[in-house]
């Protein structure tokens, strides 16, 4: 998934996204994937992956962004790693 940032909370570690379908997604600090949490800023463009019922998680509250990264720093977690092809 995609989306923008939408609030920083740099003194607890946590954040919002909001993702491209409009959904609003909670952001903790050990969701970073190849991203510091310091380059987060509202307006910044991130990709995500969606975890809903994550353990710790209360019900109702928002769906957590995990495997957060800047585009274009590393992969994320569930990308499959194209494998090159054996020779005969």
């Amino acid at each position: 998934m995609e989306g923008t940032i939408t609030r920083v909370v740099p003194e607890r570690g946590f954040g919002f996204i909001t993702g491209d379908d409009g959904q609003e997604f909670f952001v903790h600090r050990s969701a970073l994937q190849a991203t510091d949490f310091e380059e987060l800023a509202e307006g910044v463009r991130v990709d995500f992956h969606a975890a809903h019922e994550a353990p710790g998680d209360q019900p109702g509250e928002r769906p957590r962004a995990v495997g957060v990264r800047l585009p274009g720093h590393g992969m994320a977690p569930s990308t499959p790693v194209p494998m090159p092809e054996e020779a005969p």
